[in-house]
């Protein structure tokens, strides 16, 4: 099981942006708790590992002008559809929303869709907001929620999340804020990977609009409290505050994401003041984090597992008591210590305790 850093410090210049007057911690709550998550049950148990986990961090403590947050690779496209790596995801957390939300304690809560119903076991109804806003203008209503799901299972988009929908037969709109899934079989991951990337809803205008162009240039039309500001390609993505936000708006007036895709340079950044905070902190790079007065290195509980995988079943390997030996004989605590910087545990499974 690993433990995710994340490294969060004082703002103390904006260069033209202003200058910040708070902690910058003013990501949306999805990428913060999404991206680097506590203990479900709250607790802070260390008792295994060189470094406390923290449930969470401190809320911010008012409005801020701007932050920074290091990314370590510029992703290459933000379209919600192929959105499957940490930078991306970050980043779209705070700019499109998704029908569900997942709470701090890994539960699922109502996101676009204010209320989701189960009348049978193949049937998902889902009950929309009214009045949600996008970027573009416009309102959202059941027919965004039919064409945003509906890329997913296009075949034509490759979609990563596509296999989520494998088990899908039809997507419909049942009334003006209404859309109903319904499945082969009953599913119990689906209703909850509503709550990830694969249920974001855009505005079916705004994407058919930008067509194959979607995610690389201009907006994305999505609902989220930031917007797609200016992506300075090879450098850093610019989010804007949505001010027509729906629920609870964006503490900070704008984010820049920066590409530091050197672990190195994202340190001495960390270090140096010039970027605000960011996740997934180069483990070589945690004793100095952690002595520094410039911010704070927090750990919390992660939802991953690093495994080691036989691959090819030719040879001597295709005996099955050949790679029970080999299991024997690995040294799991060692690469906790060797590889994540003995931030983790060993584990037997391929799930974590706190998933």
């Amino acid at each position: 099981m690993t433990i995710s850093p994340r490294l969060r410090t004082g703002g103390r210049r904006r260069g033209r942006y202003g200058r910040l007057t708070a902690m910058a911690g003013a990501l949306s709550a999805l990428a913060v708790l999404a991206a680097c998550s506590g203990p479900p049950n709250g607790s802070s148990d260390s008792s295994d590992s060189a470094f406390a986990l923290s449930p969470g961090t401190p809320r911010a403590a008012g409005p801020i002008d701007s932050f920074s947050w290091a990314v370590y690779a510029e992703p290459p496209t933000l379209d919600y559809t192929v959105a499957f790596d940490y930078p991306q995801n970050t980043i779209l957390s705070n700019v499109c929303e998704s029908l569900m939300r997942w709470t701090p304690g890994l539960t699922v809560e109502p996101g676009l869709a204010r209320k989701e119903s189960n009348p049978d076991p193949t049937t998902w109804v889902y009950d929309l907001r009214e009045g949600v806003r996008f970027h573009d203008g416009r309102t959202m209503s059941a027919d965004d929620v039919v064409h945003s799901l509906g890329r997913q299972r296009n075949p034509d988009n490759a979609a990563a999340w596509a296999q989520v929908f494998q088990n899908v037969t039809a997507i419909t709109k049942t009334g003006p804020l209404q859309v109903t899934v319904e499945l082969k079989k009953p599913d119990s991951q689906f209703p909850q990977y509503m709550a990830t990337a694969a249920g974001v809803v855009a505005s079916k205008a705004g994407v058919e609009k930008a067509g194959r162009d979607y995610g690389t240039t201009g907006g994305l039309a999505c609902s989220g409290p930031f917007e797609l500001g200016t992506w300075h390609k090879g450098q850093s993505i610019e989010l804007d505050r949505f001010d027509a936000y729906w629920g609870t708006g964006a503490k900070a007036d704008k984010v820049e994401f920066r590409f530091l895709t050197d672990p190195s340079a994202r340190t001495n950044a960390l270090l140096s003041g010039e970027v605000d905070g960011g996740y997934l902190i180069p483990t070589e790079s945690y004793a100095r984090l952690g002595r520094s007065v410039t911010g704070t290195l927090y750990f919390g509980e992660g939802l991953s597992t690093v495994n080691v995988n036989v691959t090819n079943l030719k040879g001597p390997l295709g005996d099955v008591r050949v790679r029970r030996a080999l299991s024997l004989a690995l040294d799991r605590s060692g690469f906790v210590r060797a590889g994540l910087g003995d931030a983790g545990r060993a584990t037997t499974s391929l799930t974590t305790r706190a998933a």
